[in-house]
């Protein structure tokens, strides 16, 4: 008994020891990306009220709700049963900074808490091509480079939200799990509940699925997998039936009941032909990497303007992406085999489905990027291990020269955003 206890402990240790940068290229990776993120959210913070004007709440900002985050330390309980126990902690300690001095000192610490995850959450996808792709540290650097400016990381990392916790967690699930399965073998059972059924699908109820997907992989026997499989269904529904229980004699709410509501309100089933095709391209799959070149504001309650992105208008933006789309679909095709890549398809089709075929959020999807971004560089390492010399070789400039253009544009919109902040939400 007292074995399977110190064993548990150090299991949940080293699942935990994972989640910190180990050797100097991560370290000096994180360092660097958390100075670069910093340097232009401190200026967001201090030089406009975007991220913590609480008298809005929610949706100044492509739709994000990080106003509720800095002030409850949460946002619907009906899609994120279990996010006001990652950052309530947090908001306790931004209330004490707020007594000791400022409002804007408690808005910078989860500024840096924003910025610190996605540059984790790059330190993971460099650990997977190094480790589980294989590939040199060189090129490692450029793809992870690449994925840390897409547009999605460059507007989280000044963003307490819920899609922040994800993309930290789900980068994480994907690494953590295939360094397992690389090395023939199985993560500690503790370690997956912990992911799928608490970081996952706590923070947002739909990714738990993206916890469970890997255990698909595991080399172990059918009955061993279904079984686990199922006792991570089994807890995840005490989760909810617990919650449930609460909202009903404490809160006298129906919290299953707000989960279906939650879902009929953010599906649209009217976009139809080429401006549903336009806002999966443009918006779904497109602007959380590379941003289009506009941003317009639009009023809604009360006359409050609210920053967006525009449709790309522009035929190198057309381009750019459609590249992308190629190289993610050629990875798939040339390692079809690889149990890896089905895997990360797998995590990627789950948001797909939810999207775009159930159109869940189709009217705001670039919020949603968060959830799926991590795959692409992913992909891309991929296809890079699966071409020969000359081939990768001439592969890794394209990417360079993309990456030089994806710097500049992302920067120029990220500018835009900071001006349009400026302008309509001063420092209150």
């Amino acid at each position: 008994m007292n074995k399977t206890i110190i064993s548990s402990f150090s299991d949940i240790r080293y699942f935990l020891k994972a989640f910190l940068p180990d050797k100097k290229d991560e370290k000096y990776l994180f360092w660097g990306l958390l100075l670069f993120y910093l340097s232009y959210s401190v200026f967001v913070t201090f030089t406009t009220s975007i991220v913590d004007n609480i008298s809005v709440g929610t949706d100044l900002y492509f739709s994000y709700d990080n106003p509720l985050i800095l002030e409850h330390g949460r946002t619907q309980i009906s899609g994120h049963p279990l996010l006001i126990f990652f950052y309530y902690p947090f908001v306790l300690i931004g209330n004490g900074l707020v007594l000791l001095t400022t409002v804007k000192v408690k808005t910078l610490f989860f500024i840096m808490l924003s910025s610190a995850m996605i540059s984790l959450s790059c330190v993971y996808i460099f650990r997977y091509i190094r480790q589980i792709i294989e590939l040199k540290r060189f090129t490692a650097f450029i793809f992870t480079l690449f994925f840390a400016f897409f547009s999605t990381n460059l507007i989280l990392a000044f963003t307490p939200e819920s899609f922040t916790l994800s993309a930290l967690f789900l980068s994480f699930n994907v690494y953590y799990n295939s360094s397992f399965i690389k090395r023939g073998i199985s993560p500690p059972f503790i370690s997956n509940v912990i992911l799928a059924d608490f970081f996952l699908g706590g923070v947002t109820l739909t990714n738990m699925a993206k916890g469970v997907i890997p255990v698909l992989f595991f080399k172990e026997k059918k009955a061993s997998i279904l079984k686990k499989i199922i006792i991570l269904g089994a807890v995840f529904f005490i989760i909810l039936l617990a919650l449930q229980i609460f909202s009903a004699l404490v809160l006298d709410k129906n919290y299953i009941g707000s989960i279906f509501a939650h879902k009929d309100n953010f599906t649209d089933e009217s976009l139809t032909g080429m401006a549903y095709l336009q806002m999966i391209f443009s918006h779904f799959f497109g602007a959380p990497i590379f941003l289009s070149e506009i941003f317009s504001y639009n009023t809604i309650r009360n006359g409050i303007p609210y920053l967006v992105e525009g449709d790309y208008r522009l035929w190198w933006q057309y381009l750019f992406m459609s590249l992308i789309c190629v190289f993610v679909v050629t990875s798939l095709i040339r390692n079809y085999k690889e149990p890896f890549v089905q895997m990360i398809f797998l995590l990627f089709l789950v948001d797909i489905v939810i999207h775009c075929i159930i159109r869940f959020g189709i009217n705001e999807p670039f919020i949603y990027g968060a959830h799926w971004i991590y795959c692409v560089p992913l992909l891309l390492g991929w296809l890079s291990k699966k071409l020969k010399d000359k081939q990768a070789k001439v592969f890794l400039i394209i990417i360079s020269c993309m990456f030089v253009a994806l710097v500049i544009n992302n920067l120029v919109r990220l500018f835009d955003f900071i001006n349009l902040a400026q302008q309509i939400y001063p420092v209150q």
